[in-house]
């Protein structure tokens, strides 16, 4: 996950993690946690941050392009 790239995206809607996390509906910590590596993101919680700051190409920054090669060859 590229967490300065969806840091990057909150600070472009002038949003904070706060307010992302409550309209996400988890915790702040827990979105912490995820941004900083310690969790990961449920698909659930990934369409609702897409949604919320209306990224058009979310696997960019929620995968790696290296998983995102794998899972194109797996296909």
């Amino acid at each position: 996950m590229h967490s300065n790239l969806l840091r990057a995206a909150l600070a472009q809607q002038g949003m904070t993690q706060g307010k992302l996390a409550e309209l996400v509906g988890i915790s702040p910590n827990s979105l912490s946690r995820k941004l900083n590596g310690k969790r990961q993101f449920t698909l659930g919680e990934m369409e609702a941050i897409s949604r919320v700051l209306e990224m058009q190409n979310p696997a960019a920054f929620f995968f790696d392009r290296k998983s995102q090669i794998r899972n194109e060859r797996e296909a």
